[in-house]
């Protein structure tokens, strides 16, 4: 076997990772998804002979258009493109970039800058997308310069189970002024202002991309991206900007040593177009395939110096190599990941068993929230309905307005105008003569006298003229155009008939959402003078305390840390403090609060207890003393099982939130306990309104008399002064 010195024990990982691949041993180790990272800032692209690249050329390139629209004998298929920014005399990005390079003043100089980088096959194309929008915003390109980008998506050519996604971005580094929109002439050429500083050609070309820094600062921030997304779906697979030695030197530091030696490998060369021509692919896929059937059979492997062999033929090696060892890595993480995928559906079903063992706990204020909630829906509904009825009332018409419409649509809306027109005329005459009258005989009024008698005499034309066109309209509505009139009113009275009739209907729901606003906000009145916190129903809470109880309906006591007194066991609410060095002589007294297992649950709560603890001699805590604490009324101070109504608001947006990043499993189990509750609530409720006497308050507490006294007190205070 053909192989270089420092990929010997690579190799022998490689047998390693295929005898832990197989089903018959589960033991896979842990080794990180080798995606492929790849991310080169370059500035206008260059032939072999080192000469700028056409611009358009490129563009046409990467977009799939003008000659390289049908390229055969390749399977890269364009997936997405994209362009902004481009100034109002380019129609098509193809236009721009084609100025570009007409405008590039100098052989060696640059029309554009290119970002190439490979996405991830882990991730949809709308996913890819949104981390190459991400890079144009967080780069400043999405909003100062003028950008196309293409998204090319082909299979992997060593391993067509995968997908070779990448990004070509190309970009002006003339960094627009939106509010100076300039020619193609001035566009490209080197920013110049006049004597008073004023701009007067050419934009200012930015110098951001040019360092090595920054082509450092971007690898590492693209890896950043990609990973954040990778970690947002929950995989475990990363890339990483950093060289293969510096990564594995990374991994042996944190005692990863299977997945640092996996990176103790030549790192494969970029194959270039030297490498695409059939005998080179197919002589690299039978190096694949018998580096694959030789680490099967180690014992068949033989030595080989290399140093005979050209640099390509070693190239060639490296890259199968190379290409096996991700292939076999790929499968692994794959396994891995399935593995994990079975383990978190059991842990979902164990977890959702437990939900649907939780305690259903309905307090007063749940029902009274639910009135409220109720009212105010049926509130919305009443309101929609009295603003469509009051819309459609106006549309109704008597029959007086019924006829007038009528008429005035059988000569196209002229009818009416004439009419409004003339009254308005008629009444502007007879004011004008009022005035004109009130000037007779008044000395020094002859000249307004005489203009008044002027406006007289102009209305008087304009009334007659309005006043014979009305005339010509009565005897057409009494004449040629009554049938056409007649057709047109019976069309008008059903349309107004379906309105009267929907109109009633609106204002029949309206009446009836009202009443159901009346119903559950009285009812949600009475019950405010109530005690919240009454427990009204309760199923399957336990008659003492356990670890399988929650504290506040949230925090399982199971999680809680757990500390032994005099045989009996405190699971403490407060954060213990970080355990101090014993050696100085400090207090190392605290006092904590907690619950006590086994303390009885009266009204879904139990005692709450006052810890004071220390440190042993062996760096341990213990407890010193326990104490329940007496609030000001002489009572006892308690800790609640169930979650009080206002907490259930506050954190309701939180809660569904986070049920949202749950296995379904587990949402499913969720929503089914979230209806058991609601579905209590609801029922609770309407026989409450009903003032049902039968209500059942399933109340499983320690004492049984003691429950059904309370729900029969509660009942009744609930239906004192009640009159619905």
């Amino acid at each position: 076997m053909l192989r270089f010195p420092s990929d010997q024990r690579t190799e022998k990982f490689l047998q390693i990772l295929k005898r832990k691949s197989s089903p018959k041993d589960p033991g896979l180790p842990k080794v990180r998804d080798m995606a492929h990272y790849y991310f080169e800032n370059t500035p206008h692209g260059t032939r072999k002979n080192g000469t700028k690249l056409n611009t358009k050329t490129h563009y046409d390139y990467i977009f799939r258009e003008g000659e390289y629209a049908h390229m055969e004998n390749r399977e890269e298929d364009l997936a997405f493109t994209s362009y902004g920014n481009m100034p109002s005399w380019a129609d098509h990005p193809g236009m721009f970039w084609e100025e570009a390079e007409a405008h590039r003043d100098k052989p060696d100089g640059r029309a554009y800058r290119e970002f190439r980088f490979a996405l991830q096959e882990e991730f949809t194309l709308a996913e890819n997308m949104e981390l190459v929008e991400h890079l144009l915003k967080e780069t400043g390109i999405k909003d100062h310069h003028a950008y196309s980008y293409a998204i090319h998506d082909k299979a992997a050519t060593f391993d067509k189970d995968h997908r070779n996604i990448h990004c070509h971005l190309m970009f002006n580094e003339k960094i627009i002024e939106r509010d100076r929109p300039l020619p193609p002439d001035k566009f490209f050429n080197h920013y110049a202002v006049n004597r008073s500083g004023e701009p007067t050609q050419g934009y200012r070309s930015s110098r951001e991309f040019i360092t090595k820094e920054m082509t450092l600062h971007l690898r590492k921030r693209w890896a950043e991206m990609v990973n954040d997304k990778f970690q947002e779906k929950g995989l475990s697979t990363c890339i990483s900007e950093k060289t293969l030695q510096t990564q594995r030197e990374e991994l042996v530091l944190s005692g990863r040593n299977e997945e640092a030696e996996l990176l103790n490998r030549t790192p494969a060369p970029h194959l270039g177009s030297a490498y695409r021509n059939p005998a080179v692919m197919q002589k690299i896929m039978n190096q694949i395939e018998q580096t694959d059937h030789e680490s099967d059979f180690p014992e068949t492997i033989e030595e080989t110096d290399i140093s005979a062999l050209s640099s390509k033929e070693q190239n060639v090696l490296i890259f199968a190599n190379d290409a096996l060892l991700r292939q076999v890595a790929q499968q692994i993480q794959q396994e891995r990941l399935r593995l994990q995928k079975d383990q978190n559906i059991e842990k979902a079903k164990i977890e959702a068993a437990e939900i649907k063992e939780e305690p259903l706990i309905i307090t007063i204020g749940d029902v009274y929230s639910y009135l409220e909630e109720t009212a105010s829906n049926y509130r919305k509904l009443a309101d929609n309905k009295l603003g469509a009825y009051k819309t459609l009332k106006s549309q109704i018409l008597n029959d007086q307005q019924l006829r007038l419409t009528a008429q005035d649509k059988a000569f196209n809306h002229q009818y009416d105008k004439t009419r409004k027109a003339y009254a308005k005329t008629a009444k502007e005459l007879q004011h004008t003569k009022e005035l004109a009258a009130s000037l007779y005989g008044v000395p020094d009024k002859t000249h307004e006298l005489a203009e008044y008698s002027k406006k007289i005499k102009l209305l008087t034309e304009e009334r007659n003229l309005l006043g014979k066109q009305l005339n010509n309209y009565r005897h057409a509505i009494d004449g040629e155009a009554k049938e056409k009139i007649d057709d047109i009113l019976k069309t008008l009275q059903q349309k107004n008939a379906k309105n009267q009739q929907q109109s009633k209907q609106l204002y029949a729901e309206y009446l009836s959402f009202k009443k159901q606003v009346d119903k559950y906000g009285e009812a949600a009145q009475k019950l405010s003078t109530e005690k919240m916190d009454t427990i009204l129903f309760t199923d399957k809470l336990p008659a003492t305390l356990n670890r399988r109880c929650k504290i506040s309906g949230i925090q399982s006591i199971s999680s809680l840390k757990i500390l032994v007194y005099r045989g009996d066991s405190y699971a403490l609410l407060d954060q213990l403090p970080t355990l101090p060095n014993t050696t100085k002589n400090i207090d190392t007294s605290y006092t904590v609060t907690a619950v006590k297992l086994g303390d009885n649950i009266s009204h879904g709560t139990v005692p709450k207890y006052e810890l004071q603890i220390t440190i042993d001699n062996s760096s341990k805590w213990k407890i010193q003393t326990s104490s329940i604490p007496i609030k000001n009324d002489s009572t006892p101070e308690i800790i609640r099982l169930y979650t009080r109504p206002e907490s259930k608001q506050k954190n309701a947006a939180l809660q569904k939130e986070l049920a949202r990043h749950t296995h379904p499993i587990l949402q499913a189990a969720h929503n089914q306990q979230k209806q058991a509750i609601s579905s209590h609530i609801s029922s609770l409720a309407e026989k409450l309104i009903l003032k049902e006497k039968d209500i059942h308050l399933d109340a499983h507490w320690n004492n049984k008399s003691e429950i059904i006294d309370k729900a029969k007190n509660a009942e009744d205070r609930m239906y004192q002064g009640w009159h619905l």
